[in-house]
């Protein structure tokens, strides 16, 4: 008889020591994924392609503009008339407000009424404009110039259909690209 109360104890201690290890292990677990959590919540990413603003060099300011009020990323901050060109100026709302801008708008008038479009996208993390000389790679444009002036690193990429002119301070504190549409001169 006094064997079965020790059986009994000691299933009962190495099942307070099994759930004992498992609270443990849970503990752990809840901890890491709220660091997780925290983390996550200081991280934020670009809220525009390259491809995108390639994209945009080919619409009108009204189709732009509808694109860029359906993505929810961005909204109209203000408009402006130079030279005859209506800009259109939309910064960021989502991750980090006011840290990137878009500029439509701007464009050149062939001699045959053609219109070639310039979009340029400007932002204050330099990790963005890191990211959209990468992209610019990915999309097939060549490198013809790589060089710095006194205030910026200057890539300039080119293809039979567009001009990107890529500017990144050299303090790290901003940059710009610029996409302008090019004469194509095909046989027709």
């Amino acid at each position: 008889m006094p064997k079965k109360p020790i059986t009994r104890e000691l299933k009962l201690n190495i099942k307070k020591v099994y759930l004992n290890s498992h609270y443990l292990v849970m503990k752990k677990y809840l901890f890491f994924l709220s660091a997780l959590l925290l983390c996550s919540l200081s991280m934020y990413g670009q809220s525009v392609k390259f491809n995108d603003l390639v994209y945009f060099a080919s619409l009108t300011n009204g189709e732009v503009h509808n694109n860029l009020q359906q993505g929810n990323a961005f909204r109209q901050d203000y408009t402006e008339e130079i030279n005859g060109q209506e800009l259109e100026y939309f910064k960021n709302i989502k991750s980090k407000p006011n840290s990137e801008n878009i500029i439509i708008g701007g464009y050149t008038k062939l001699y045959d009424g053609t219109i070639l479009r310039t979009v340029d996208y400007t932002s204050t993390n330099p990790q963005n404009i890191i990211n959209m000389i990468s992209q610019a790679k990915r999309y097939g444009l060549d490198l013809k110039f790589r060089g710095a002036d006194a205030s910026n690193n200057i890539y300039l990429y080119d293809n039979s259909f567009y001009h990107v002119s890529v500017y990144l301070r050299r303090d790290q504190s901003s940059g710009l690209v610029e996409i302008k549409q090019k004469e194509y001169l095909g046989l027709e």
